[in-house]
């Protein structure tokens, strides 16, 4: 008896080793496809961009530079320290605005979500507030406030704060109602609902408010550097259009673009994966 039950458990050993070798290619060709599938579409993308760039070059080679000529121009832009100080002057505004913007938009936002009353306060404002362009402000930023610091934040602060309400007010009113009913049973104060029950259930909208807000942002700070102050990303860009410099133009927009998208997924993913590590994940059907 013992020697066929340790025949036989020897043999389920050997079987499971022999399942887990075959398995262990089929995982690797899954992994592999996995990568490809996340890899291969943007960089197509990006390949289709400096294809038609280099086509456009061939077309018109007197007035748009190649691609190689202006990433060797970025290049230059990052090894001699010029592109860091501007990038940090903007960056500097960038975030200042709309950490401003932010800090009221919530506050509005939940304000107007759950208080009838001030929903009909601030709607006609928030709605004002869309219809008045980033450029507007940018120019009314540089005429009250003159060349300094101020003018920036205003302008980032007023642009996007009605695009920032918008997303709050949005996900206070979809939140869930039963979660509400039951911290009026538990008697939660006024203050514990907002951390407790509100914020958490916030934190999708306030990432894609800040993905939609820092977007906007940064347009809206190039132009107001480009009329109210003497250095940032803006600067270097109105003075390379001034002199009539299209490799220069185009050498700050991609070290600008690479910036914001550094940004993107080296710090924003990153946060928001950790704070919304609770939610149970929802896969939706795509093809």
């Amino acid at each position: 008896m013992s020697v066929t039950s340790g025949t036989q458990s020897t043999g389920e050993v050997q079987a499971e080793e022999s399942a887990h070798d075959q398995d262990a290619p089929l995982a690797r060709v899954s992994y592999t496809r996995s990568i490809a599938a996340r890899v291969l579409p943007p960089a197509l993308a990006v390949f289709s961009i400096v294809a038609i760039w280099w086509v456009l070059h061939q077309i018109f080679s007197d007035l748009l530079p190649s691609p190689a000529d202006t990433a060797a121009a970025a290049v230059n832009l990052l090894s001699d320290g010029t592109f860091f100080f501007h990038m940090f002057q903007s960056l500097r505004r960038v975030f200042v605005g709309f950490a401003i913007a932010m800090a009221f938009s919530v506050a509005v936002g939940i304000y107007m979500g759950t208080v009838q009353a001030g929903e009909r306060f601030f709607q006609p404002l928030v709605v004002l507030g869309l219809t008045i362009p980033g450029l507007m402000w940018s120019l009314i930023a540089v005429m009250l406030f003159g060349i300094n610091e101020v003018a920036p934040y205003f302008a980032v602060a007023a642009t996007i704060f009605p695009m920032l309400v918008i997303n709050i007010w949005a996900g206070v009113k979809a939140m869930d109602k039963e979660l509400i009913d039951m911290s009026s049973v538990f008697r939660f104060s006024p203050s514990q609902k907002i951390r407790q029950v509100i914020t958490p259930q916030l934190v999708p909208n306030i990432f894609a408010a800040t993905r939609y807000g820092l977007g906007l942002a940064w347009k809206v700070v190039v132009v107001v550097e480009m009329f109210g102050t003497g250095d940032g990303v803006g600067f270097q860009v109105m003075r390379s259009y001034q002199i009539f410099d299209m490799q220069a133009v185009i050498a700050w927009t991609l070290t600008f673009v690479l910036a914001m998208i550094l940004i993107e997924y080296g710090l924003i993913n990153l946060i928001e994966r950790r704070m919304t590590a609770w939610r149970p994940k929802v896969d939706v059907w795509r093809r």
